[in-house]
């Protein structure tokens, strides 16, 4: 994954470029990878594309770079802004409705995650989870802010909506390997060492065949 990223999108300055980097590390950081050279380039390349409130697709992967170098003050810079800009009537205005109802909540949380506080991840992204399509993009770029939810809902112990998701992810996907390690970790979580063997064999083997048919919806 990182061979493609230095590849193909360490060096991109095209703002799709910049979201497709932003999510794919995001990525990596849900899972622990410390990439903070490569958060720290992405980062710098942030400020001039979300100056002005013009997509909050945009400001949701630049608030996941700077979260992800570490730059926690220059996310609650940009949530700030975006909070001032929802307090001022845009009547037609697109952006300012989707900032206002799925912008900031996922801004909100990605920053919560970056403070560690998980339980905030859960209730802000709970109730909005099935409004992330609003925003656009891809499905892969999409499904970094329920992968967010997912693993909050992991590390805080939150284990009813933790199994509802994992079994979500599974029931549309089940030739990912990445839903059967997660089913694997819940198993771990309530103490189910047998069902997490099995789910990460078949985690494993996904992985080696390059999954199989089977899927019914866009969830990875």
């Amino acid at each position: 994954m990182l061979s493609i990223y230095d590849a193909v999108l360490a060096d991109g300055q095209s703002c799709l470029e910049l979201l497709d980097a932003a999510a794919l590390l995001w990525r990596l950081h849900l899972e622990g990878s410390d990439q903070h050279e490569r958060w720290q380039a992405l980062a710098d390349r942030w400020p001039a594309r979300v100056a002005e409130p013009f997509y909050a697709f945009n400001d949701m992967h630049a608030v996941m770079s700077y979260v992800g170098a570490g730059r926690i003050g220059e996310a609650d810079k940009l949530v700030a802004e975006r909070e001032a800009y929802v307090t001022r009537s845009r009547p037609g205005v697109t952006n300012h409705a989707m900032t206002l109802r799925v912008g900031l909540p996922v801004c909100r949380a990605i920053v919560a995650f970056g403070r560690g506080d998980h339980d905030a991840v859960v209730d802000l992204l709970w109730p909005i989870r099935h409004r992330i399509a609003e925003f656009g993009g891809s499905h892969a770029q999409r499904d970094a802010v329920q992968r967010t939810l997912l693993e909050s809902a992991l590390r805080a112990g939150r284990r009813d909506l933790a199994r509802v998701l994992v079994s979500e992810r599974i029931s549309l996907r089940p030739c990912s390997p990445y839903n059967w390690l997660k089913q694997a970790a819940l198993a771990d979580a309530v103490g189910d060492g047998a069902a997490a063997a099995v789910a990460r064999v078949r985690a494993g083997d996904l992985a080696r065949t390059g999954g199989a048919a089977g899927t019914v919806g866009p969830v990875e």
